[in-house]
């Protein structure tokens, strides 16, 4: 067995790698930059956590969550691998000790913001340790073309000026073509190979629902029909989560909220409580699921229509990581696209801004309205070919008649790279 399943044996239990985890690696390890899109639940931490354990030197990963820093450190330590989180939240005693511990050697991985990788004082530290590979996770957010833009994370190419001989890996769940070519043009990656894997969720079954008077009464029932399983329900708003999640308990249906208004104690104890299976349903913004590994998620409703599909895509994708089968249902309304169409021309400062978004919602409704498969459409979006029909939509397969097919989805995926090919 060679060094690289050894250490995915020993330290993270698996005995094969994902589709092009390991030509992800040994790329990396050969210094070369990659740009890789990875599926929900595609396994794309391990492609900076295995090279983080061979030899000597530090993986710098620049995030943009804390509390999905905070689930990756808890994993690591775990695990017995060095890793450190270095954030706004850390006390000037915890970050005293994690900048002794850099350099004295004893951190493999340590996770940074956009804002703290691209400071003057973190970048001149940095080059007094022996980084040896930058991944920049979540990288979409790069992107003004991307569904979450930050523009923070638009000073990134700065850790290329600085170090330009430590190869960079980009990672994301949702690119489309122009965001990928994007990514790497920001981040100013040199002749990256790049890695995209099929967007096809085999044993996820995707439906739209109208969104009718009887809206509510038709979830509840459908939430009675799943009970025990465990499922999140998005909605667009912190009062509609709470009212939502108070009017399904009052109705028999255990369910808290989940939004960015609530104290962290209050999110993280929803949080406890739907991975440890005592509450099944989280009704929840947008804010809830990044970083959440919990594999056993049997359904995500959204029942207000999300801006993008990547958006829809990547919530989505939170049901059946197991690949056993799940349902994704979406409650559609004009009403729905209406008010986020005056969204986008009341919150968005710039007409570029504005013309991306509404391109995008367009998509989005397109998706609803879709009188044929809505796996092709879905799927065409990011630029994969599907010809179906898929067996697991509700235009292929009216709604009782079937169900999506359980076990492992198909290992099979597209790859583009600039560079030679691999079989």
């Amino acid at each position: 067995m060679d060094r690289l399943h050894l250490i995915l044996q020993r330290y993270f239990g698996h005995s094969a790698f994902n589709p092009y985890q390991q030509e992800i690696i040994e790329d990396l390890l050969a210094g070369r930059d990659v740009l890789a899109v990875l599926a929900t639940g595609g396994g794309k931490s391990l492609c900076y956590q295995v090279p983080a354990l061979i030899g000597d030197g530090l993986v710098l990963v620049v995030s943009p969550l804390i509390a999905l820093m905070k689930d990756q450190v808890d994993d690591l330590q775990a695990r017995g691998i060095g890793a450190e989180a270095l954030n706004s939240f850390c006390s000037y005693a915890a970050t005293r000790r994690i900048l002794a511990e850099l350099n004295e050697g004893l951190i493999q991985i340590l996770y940074v913001s956009p804002e703290k990788a691209v400071g003057d004082d973190f970048l001149d530290l940095m080059a007094s340790l022996p980084v040896n590979l930058i991944a920049v996770d979540e990288a979409h957010c790069i992107s003004m073309w991307g569904h979450q833009f930050r523009p923070e994370y638009r000073s990134l190419s700065v850790l290329k000026e600085r170090f330009p001989g430590v190869p960079m890996v980009a990672l994301t769940a949702t690119a489309t073509p122009d965001v990928r070519d994007d990514i790497a043009r920001q981040l100013n990656l040199s002749s990256p190979s790049v890695y995209v894997g099929s967007f096809n969720r085999e044993n996820l079954r995707y439906a739209v629902v109208r969104k009718e008077e009887n809206a509510y009464e038709r979830l509840r029932s459908y939430l009675r029909s799943r009970r025990g399983d465990a499922g999140i329900v998005y909605i667009a708003t912190r009062e509609g989560a709470e009212t939502l999640a108070a009017r399904l308990r009052a109705g028999g249906i255990p369910a808290l909220p989940y939004h960015a208004g609530m104290t962290a104690g209050a999110r993280a104890e929803t949080q406890d409580q739907f991975i440890s299976g005592k509450v099944p349903v989280v009704c929840a913004t947008s804010a809830f699921g990044m970083g959440i590994d919990k594999p056993d998620v049997r359904f995500v409703v959204h029942y207000d229509m999300p801006k993008t599909l990547e958006a829809y895509y990547q919530e989505s994708g939170r049901a059946g990581r197991d690949g056993k089968a799940s349902d994704c249902i979406l409650y559609y309304s004009d009403d729905d696209a209406r008010r986020l169409r005056s969204f986008i021309d009341r919150d968005l400062a710039s007409e570029f801004q504005r013309e991306v978004a509404r391109s995008k919602l367009q998509s989005m409704v397109d998706y609803c309205i879709a009188q044929g498969c809505r796996r092709r459409v879905l799927l065409g979006y990011f630029g994969e070919h599907f010809e179906g029909p898929c067996n697991g939509c509700d235009a292929c397969t009216p709604a009782g008649k079937a169900r999506p097919r359980s076990g492992r989805r198909k290992r099979g995926a597209a790859r583009t790279a600039s560079g030679p090919a691999r079989g």
